[in-house]
């Protein structure tokens, strides 16, 4: 299995609707491929994981990467590994961090978008923050995370925002 990390930066900012509907279209691909993942956003900069067959994912990253709805795509992580994905359970699913909200229950204080511009760009970080939002979406949706060696590449439902 392959595991892709990347950070990016948005073209132009995208109403919550646009990524939902980025994100569902997304999430129908990938499970088609058999690629799982997991997208963050926060003020235009996202960071994502994409984890499946090595060739598969190598060859979704190149499309991502010439998206011309983001810049400054940078692969902050390229890891072969043996065994389950770690954020297996959708295909796709994203968390937007632009609420005080998310920073203060899963990082225990909120963070300006200074300091994440200048972390993001580290692959722990991004990894960090990627795990933990995936984590709160799973219990946002009341999912058991561990699951995912069960259950993988569901399709994420959103409510209207």
């Amino acid at each position: 299995m392959l595991t892709i990390v990347y950070r990016s930066e948005a073209a132009d900012r995208l109403p919550y609707s646009a990524l939902a509907d980025i994100c569902l279209f997304s999430a129908r691909k990938n499970r088609e491929l058999g690629v799982t993942g997991f997208l963050v956003e926060f003020e235009g900069i996202f960071l994502q994981v994409l984890e499946g067959e090595p060739d598969v994912v190598e060859t979704l990253f190149a499309h991502i990467a010439a998206d011309t709805r983001h810049t400054k795509v940078e692969l902050l992580l390229r890891e072969t590994t043996v065994g389950q994905p770690n954020f297996g359970f959708w295909a796709m699913n994203f968390g937007p961090l632009d609420t005080p909200t998310f920073w203060q229950a899963v990082f225990g204080s909120p963070v300006r978008i200074e300091e994440f511009r200048r972390r993001s760009h580290d692959a722990d970080f991004a990894l960090d923050v990627l795990a933990r939002a995936y984590m709160h979406a799973c219990i946002a949706a009341d999912v058991d995370a561990a699951t995912r060696d069960l259950v993988r590449g569901n399709i994420p439902c959103f409510e209207a925002a």
